[in-house]
This record gives C-alpha cells, structure tokens and sequence, in this order.
C-alpha cells in the first residue's frame, strides 16, 4: 500500500487523456468564435425592432455591461480560452512528471532507490 504522499501516474493513459480533452477544448472553442460571432451580427441588426418598444427591450437585453446577452458573451468568452489550454496544460504536467521521474532515475541508480 502506499503512503498518502505518493502519487501514481499511468502515463500513456493520463496523455490520451489530455489530448482528449484539448481536442475537446479546441472544438468548443472553435464553435464558441462562430456562435458568439452569429449573437452578435444578429442583435446588431435590431432583431426587436427600431421602435420606442424595441429599443426600450434592447436597451435591457443587450445595452452592455450586466445585461443578459452582454453578460452571456463576456463570461463564455472568458471561461472558454481556459477550457481550451486544459488539455495541453494537463499533457505538460504529465510529461514533466514523466521527466522528472526518469532524471531521478538516471541520477540515483533506478526505480528502487
């Protein structure tokens, strides 16, 4: 059994892991620029009309900061770039852990030691 403090990493699997996930991330991404860019043409086309109602609506519903549409835009936007650098990030922790176990191996004399 092991001690709380020592970790095991199944290497190939946590990789295929994370390019799973980066893939994953890379297509949320992609999708998000062309759903985010389509919002944005369509309520830049006054889809509630030109009148005192219609501008009154926008005006609550897309009139920026802290309105709903505004609101949407701007945290998707923000959560979506972390998403998309998990994967690479997770495949760089796994390949340093990777590396510095093979250094300590090479430096103190094996995998018993």
């Amino acid at each position: 059994m092991s001690e709380l403090r020592e970790t095991f990493v199944k290497p190939e699997a946590a990789l295929d892991a994370a390019n799973t996930l980066g893939a994953a991330g890379a297509r949320l991404a992609y999708a998000w620029q062309g759903l985010a860019a389509r919002i944005e043409t369509l309520n830049g086309d006054e889809p509630w009309g030109d009148d005192e109602p219609g501008k009154e609506f926008n005006k609550h519903y897309l009139g920026g900061e802290g309105q709903p549409a505004a609101q949407v835009l701007k945290v998707a936007g923000g959560v979506v770039p972390v998403v998309e650098l998990m994967g690479p990030t997770v495949k760089g922790a796994v390949e340093g852990t990777v590396d510095v176990d093979d250094m300590v191996r090479t430096l103190f004399g094996g995998e018993d030691k």
